[in-house]
């Protein structure tokens, strides 16, 4: 038995515990003390390691020459499947030509109250800045051959096969081009860690990082061979490419980011990988079965006991030797009719013409299911919209999946604007006032206020115009969206151009006598 003594210094030491942790003592039914119990939270069913999750065990990755492994084996079937399976070529498709289209055109947004400047100067300024990008646009790829909106496709592409992309961006002497800033895309393949810094503890799958985990370096693999085989991957053979040269942008390298620490992008497909090929298997199975069945056409019946290879000989159009069982030659005879062929079989055998019994009823409805689940692994685009499929489909259901869709196209077309588009329009604009082109004294006190753009591209459209423009006429009426925006939304251009337009035309009508003179009780009346 404890004696009073030894409680007496437990007691003590439970309070001296309980002044520590904060938490109160417990006392029993005798005025002593209790000691603390060990707390137990409530397992997780995700955790259990039976029943059917008994053998799930996740991979881990334990090093950064495993995570780059797995991340070029994913690439490299992304790009295959992108390549030759219709469905993930679509898919690439659909995202690049809704998000870019043609290109994402810039619409300067100069806040004179916030710069201090007057409204007229900033007009000025966005109608000098809209000049300098149009001017640069058709003369934007450093090897010449791509405008700037092609240039958005091509890195939109890259970003969806290869879950990245890479532009270099040159400053070129070259008299032909207006200004010297370009773009060069490259591949994403050739940006690796050279095997001899492997071992570098800041370098990640090509990337050189600093010491908060920013780029600061891309090493590129030099195109060319050295006799019939390709250079070594020793660093010789790279170019250690610096990301920014003090303000300005060397490379731009774009990918989006899902894991705390990520360097390299994951191609769009990448979750629906195994599910994109295992359907391109299963329809091109289908399709060899029927182009089988296809080519045996009719069922002919001998009758009399005859021998059907005697009855086939008689009716031979070609014949041929071949190898028989017992290693002797003989003959095989065919009936060559296009494009199928004729089987002659036993008597008793009823005749028929062939067909093909697959697919199944089953097989439409078990390929929609598998094309919903790659919508869902595709940034979770609604099906009808992904794979163009309106069939079944009613108009309220229809226009939910486009505005659904739109939302994830926007995101897109914003992100894309903002880390690609707009580094490369503000260096060219800085390019334009060291030209004395563009007028703004306070260009580098200002200079991302000053070149801030809103990236517009094609509009979304509508199933229903008519009442989309009377929604656009009542918010206008109740001062809640402006002609600027309308007309922006609607893809036609920006605001000053499209009044200027106006004004010429209402000229030009006036001056050929289509329109009359307004009385002053006309005008009363209007206003």
């Amino acid at each position: 038995m404890q004696t009073a003594q030894q409680l007496s210094v437990f007691e003590n030491a439970l309070t001296a515990m309980a002044a520590m942790t904060g938490k109160p003592l417990l006392y029993g039914p005798d005025g002593r003390t209790l000691a603390p119990t060990v707390t137990y939270s409530l397992r997780r069913e995700a955790a259990r390691r039976s029943g059917s999750l008994k053998n799930w065990n996740p991979q881990e990755v334990f090093s950064k020459q495993i995570e780059s492994r797995e991340r070029i084996d994913i690439v490299k079937r992304s790009v295959d499947l992108s390549n030759n399976d219709p469905h993930a070529a679509g898919i690439i498709d659909t995202f690049a030509a809704t998000v870019i289209g043609a290109g994402l055109n810039p619409i300067p947004m100069v806040d004179a109250a916030a710069m201090g400047i007057e409204q007229g100067l900033a007009d000025l300024l966005e109608a000098t800045m809209i000049s300098v990008f149009n001017r640069w646009a058709p003369f934007a790829d450093a090897g010449g051959r791509m405008h700037f909106g092609h240039i958005q496709y091509l890195t939109k592409v890259s970003m969806l096969r290869y879950g990245e992309y890479f532009v270099l961006l040159p400053m070129l002497d070259d008299p032909i081009r207006p200004y010297s800033l370009a773009c060069q895309v490259i591949n994403p393949m050739r940006v690796k860690t050279p095997v001899d810094k492997a071992s570098s503890e800041n370098i990640r799958d090509g990337i050189e990082l600093g010491p908060y985990g920013e780029a600061k370096y891309i090493w590129i693999k030099k195109s060319g061979t050295m006799g019939r085989a390709s250079l070594p991957d020793v660093s010789a053979n790279f170019l250690r490419q610096p990301v920014r040269k003090g303000h300005r942008f060397n490379v731009l390298h774009g990918f989006v980011c899902k894991d705390p620490e990520q360097v390299r992008g994951m191609p769009l497909i990448a979750p629906a990988i195994k599910y994109l090929r295992d359907f391109n298997d299963l329809l091109n199975a289908e399709l060899v079965s029927n182009v089988v069945t296809a080519a045996l056409t009719y069922f002919i019946e001998v009758s009399g006991g005859d021998d059907p290879f005697n009855l086939a000989s008689r009716f031979a159009t070609t014949t041929t030797t071949v190898p028989g069982e017992d290693g002797k030659k003989k003959l095989a005879r065919y009936q060559e009719t296009y494009p199928g062929a004729i089987l002659y079989g036993n008597a008793g055998e009823k005749p028929h013409l062939l067909s093909a019994s697959r697919p199944g009823i089953t097989f439409e409805p078990f390929t929609k299911t598998v094309k919903k689940s790659i919508s869902m692994a595709c940034n979770n685009i609604p099906y009808p919209v992904l794979f163009k499929d309106a069939e079944g489909v009613n108009h309220a259901g229809f226009r939910s999946a486009m505005l659904e869709a739109w939302r994830v196209f926007s995101m897109e077309r914003i992100w894309h604007g903002r880390d690609f588009c707009q580094p490369i329009d503000t260096m060219l604009q800085e390019e334009a006032y060291l030209r004395n082109e563009l007028r703004a004294s306070f260009f580098y006190v200002k200079m991302h206020e000053l070149t801030r753009c809103e990236w517009r591209g094609a509009p979304k459209g509508d199933i229903e115009p008519v009442k989309a423009a009377t929604t656009n006429k009542i918010l206008k009426a109740m001062g809640v969206k402006t002609d600027a925006r309308i007309i922006a939304e609607n893809g036609d251009g920006d605001f000053p151009t499209t009044v200027r337009q106006l004004k010429e035309e209402k000229a030009a009508r006036k001056a050929a006598g289509l329109i009359e003179e307004q009385t002053n009780d006309q005008k009363s009346e209007e206003a």
